[in-house]
């Protein structure tokens, strides 16, 4: 009698064939390095486009201003950089960032001029425009990057998930690809950066380094390399009240609270006297300095930039009814005032995630509050919101669009729109990829997402009609001023948002009985 035939197995289930290719199980660190090489080749290839004042003379733009300071740096001593002498004419692109930035400068000016000495030559370099210097001068921003920005977001992403923030193992093990991917495959860093030619890699890589050192309990070392990002560029102010509250609560809540703020104090001093030394020996010279960095005689803003001051402008004429000086003292008050309850949880109860929200909620309060704010500082608040995309998916892919969006006039200024497309059809691709945590995120009632989808539809409305309509004569940057209230509106919900969550932390620890991390 014929033995009957047992039943075959059902054939496994396909493996999850929708996730990225360089997903779990790959090795950590091959699939590292695969991540850095993608996020490499796209910088490459948005970098072969063209940059911000090409071919527009007399004063060109912000490659003109990064070429200029090149020049000074390497020909001139350290006491003309931020003065006005024959050779460093201050009204054009004169040096307006902290020393570390014109430490740089000269730094890739002598790689530049042992290479095509013709575009960093004193005085009749101005404009200097050829195939070879864009190769060149894009080489030292991609050099940049890969430095001191990929590093950061590797040590970040190591320490974000040894914390604890993460969750469980399966949730460490799922998500570390997709934050790396994330963070360093960011739209508007590589279009500022990349396209329209600035160094934000530099700063934004200090701040990410000094945030993987708070993560790892290194707090010396992330209070210098945050001093250095605020001597690179001053705008990582933006990310100090987070910091110092951070730091502070926890240094108040140690055994010996006293020494442990002196050791900060002292790091953080003797950075800047590192930095500074060439300047501090007079008053005349530090002063120098310290003037160009604050040009509070440029206005409170600068184009349509989607914060408070530009967006109110409409009905209250800022510029016209009040001075300089009570615009500076209603800004100040405006941005403590923004920040204040960020920065008061933190000194209460300073936790890792805290401290993320609190990065965040410091950097949007300066951007839509304090004085000459640019459209690019976006990506300030962007970098903190990229570093929660774990925590909130969905808060962090809607932030990312609308930051994309209020650059968008700039980006069609610089003839980029082509680099905006396919970089923002990058991200989709890669926030909404199987192995992504867009799914996770706050339950938002209907009639919120009535409202947000409507903001959505405008934008995209304006995009088309931006570059097929001709705005009335009258109203010669109406489509702008639309833009900008668009993006303001969902700044400020998003501001509202991520302050309720930092002081609902507390209570969510409570909940799951959990330690907060000192």
């Amino acid at each position: 009698m014929a033995k009957p035939k047992k039943p075959r197995a059902p054939a496994p289930d396909p493996p999850a064939a929708a996730h990225l290719p360089w997903h779990p199980p790959a090795p950590p660190v091959s699939t590292a390095a695969l991540i850095s090489l993608a996020a490499l080749l796209v910088r490459v290839l948005v970098s072969v486009g063209p940059y911000s004042g090409q071919g527009v003379a007399p004063k060109f733009g912000d490659y003109e201003a990064q070429r200029h300071w090149m020049e000074l740096t390497l020909h001139l001593p350290s006491s003309d950089w931020y003065r006005n002498t024959s050779d460093n004419d201050l009204a054009y692109w004169g040096l307006d960032y902290p020393p570390l930035s014109a430490y740089q400068s000269r730094l890739h000016a002598i790689l530049l001029n042992a290479s095509l000495p013709d575009a960093v030559a004193l005085r009749s370099s101005r404009g200097f425009e050829s195939p070879e210097s864009k190769l060149l001068m894009r080489w030292t921003v991609m050099s940049s990057d890969l430095l001191v920005f990929f590093p950061a977001a590797l040590w970040f992403v190591w320490a974000y998930f040894k914390s604890g923030v993460s969750g469980t193992g399966e949730e460490r093990s799922a998500g570390w690809t997709w934050l790396l991917a994330i963070c360093l495959i960011n739209p508007c860093l590589v279009l500022i950066d990349h396209g329209h030619f600035q160094y934000n890699c530099i700063s934004l890589g200090l701040t990410l380094g000094a945030i993987a050192g708070v993560f790892s309990r290194h707090e010396l070392v992330a209070a210098a390399l945050f001093s250095l990002s605020m001597n690179h560029k001053q705008m990582s102010l933006y990310f100090a009240p987070a910091f110092f509250g951070h730091l502070l609560g926890k240094s108040i809540k140690r055994k010996y609270p006293i020494v442990e703020v002196m050791k900060l104090g002292l790091v953080v001093l003797g950075t800047f006297a590192l930095v500074w030394w060439p300047f501090l020996h007079s008053y005349e010279a530090a002063m120098q300095v310290i003037s160009r960095l604050a040009p509070f005689e440029r206005g409170i803003y600068e184009d349509y930039v989607a914060n408070f001051w530009c967006s109110t402008s409409v009905l209250i004429k800022w510029k016209k009814l009040f001075a300089i000086k009570p615009l500076k003292l209603m800004s100040l008050s405006a941005t403590i005032f923004a920040f204040l309850p960020s920065f008061v949880q933190q000194v209460r109860s300073p936790s890792n995630l805290g401290f993320l929200y609190s990065l965040l909620n410091s950097s949007i309060s300066f951007y839509l509050f304090s004085y000459q704010v640019h459209e690019k500082s976006i990506l300030l608040p962007l970098l903190p919101a990229s570093l929660l995309a774990l925590q909130e998916p969905q808060l962090y892919g809607w932030f990312m669009y609308f930051a994309l969006f209020s650059m968008y006039p700039l980006m069609c200024r610089d003839h980029l729109l082509l680099q905006y497309i396919a970089v923002l059809g990058l991200f989709v691709l890669i926030y909404y990829s199987p192995g992504g945590s867009h799914k996770k995120g706050a339950n938002i009632p209907s009639g919120a997402k009535a409202v947000l989808s409507l903001a959505l539809l405008c934008s995209f409305l304006l995009q088309v009609i931006y570059l097929q309509i001709e705005p009335p004569k009258r109203y010669p940057f109406l489509f702008d001023a639309l833009i900008m209230f668009i993006c303001f509106s969902q700044f400020v919900i998003l501001a509202l948002y991520t302050n309720y969550k930092q002081w609902m932390l507390d209570t969510y620890y409570r909940s799951i009985g959990r330690k907060k991390d000192l």
